[in-house]
């Protein structure tokens, strides 16, 4: 190849690097975190405990921000019609905690992993990509004439970045050095992208992402919300090495399948670079060892009971230290906690309890979304 030639490929190269997009891991540094309180219009909690569902939501929620904001801020999202008591909530922590009006988005919902903006990198610049979030296949549609993650790139002054892929961000756990992991039951699925391969899903994977290997867990069509949403199964703690949630009891349920399988795909993966996966269990909790008198959630499909989301795995990381569930089993909340803090040696470890949340079928992660520092 000729000098000149050589020189115009080199720029070549670096023009697709500088406009590339990369998803980075937790673990990096963020700006800060963005929360939602739901607004009284969402029908969840009318379709469940009301107004008593939506008070408790939003007592686990705000006990979410406050243990956030002490690590980093917090961008709380809020509509109109819960904006004074917002404020009001938090008026000794107006420093920490800002609270950001959205007069757009009658039936927002706190879940602000699935609703908000996925953050990549586009060479230095951040971005927000856009999955076109449809109420997890619609079961709860969300009546807005403009998407909550354009509102947010607007407020924040980013670019948004479209796409023709329907999933949300619970789906989509990477590791910042190119590996993905994610459920096939969340995003191959007729009710986000009908008639898209595998192969095309993948491709759009990797151009918004930046990944360069998936990881294919089956997950679990139907079984909640989600249909199966990666980050309440396994998380990434470090490049090549994986958290996954077993089951209190290992029995004939679809819960127990589930993570059957995962653990064996995991077992005997490679990452992007070709290590091995290091697989490590955390044990969820025992429902019955909470009582009942607060319910179980219901299968979508079927309308049967099932079991509310006691993983461990769903926790945030924050700057210098982790958010992590704990749901009032002792022996369990005990032992997991463990379990991180071994993990984590040079973060430290606040814990939130959740009473609420896991019978609405999600939890710390699901709740929040990190902006990457930039």
């Amino acid at each position: 190849m000729s000098p000149k030639r050589f020189f115009i490929a080199l720029l070549q190269l670096q023009t697709f690097v500088a406009s590339a997009m990369y998803r980075p891991a937790e673990w990096d540094r963020h700006d800060e975190i963005i929360m939602a309180w739901p607004s009284i219009e969402n029908d969840a909690y009318a379709d469940k405990g009301g107004s008593r569902d939506l008070a408790a939501a939003t007592k686990d929620i705000s006990a979410i921000a406050e243990a956030v904001a002490e690590f980093e801020q917090v961008t709380l999202l809020v509509t109109p019609d819960r904006l004074k008591e917002a404020k009001n909530r938090f008026k000794h922590d107006a420093d920490d905690i800002i609270i950001q009006p959205i007069y757009d988005y009658p039936k927002l919902d706190l879940w602000m992993r699935d609703m908000a903006p996925t953050f990549v990198f586009e060479g230095c610049h951040l971005s927000g990509v856009d999955y076109n979030f449809n109420g997890w296949g619609n079961k709860y549609p969300v009546n807005a004439s403009k998407s909550l993650t354009s509102q947010v790139c607007d407020n924040m002054d980013l670019t948004r970045i479209s796409t023709w892929l329907v999933t949300e961000g619970g789906s989509l756990e990477v590791d910042g050095d190119g590996t993905l992991l994610i459920t096939k039951s969340s995003i191959i699925n007729e009710n986000r992208n009908p008639g898209k391969s595998q192969r095309q899903i993948e491709d759009e994977l990797r151009r918004t992402l930046g990944v360069s290997k998936i990881i294919w867990l089956p997950g679990v069509k139907g079984g909640d919300i989600t249909d199966g949403h990666v980050d309440g199964l396994a998380r990434f703690v470090a490049p090549g090495k994986v958290v996954i949630s077993k089951p209190n009891t290992l029995d004939d349920s679809q819960f127990s399948t589930v993570f059957t399988e995962a653990r064996l795909i995991l077992s005997n993966a490679t990452d992007s670079r070709g290590r091995r996966l290091e697989v490590i269990e955390m044990v969820e909790a025992d429902l019955y060892s909470l009582g009942l008198d607060r319910g179980t959630l219901k299968n979508i499909e079927s309308s049967e009971e099932d079991y509310p989301s006691l993983s461990y795995v769903n926790w945030l990381l924050v700057n210098g230290g982790v958010i992590f569930p704990q749901f009032g089993d002792k022996k369990a909340d005990a032992a997991a906690l463990k379990i991180i803090r071994d993990l984590y040696k040079d973060r430290q470890v606040m814990t939130v309890r959740l009473d609420q949340l896991p019978f609405l079928g999600g939890g710390i992660h699901c709740s929040t979304q990190e902006v990457p520092e930039h």
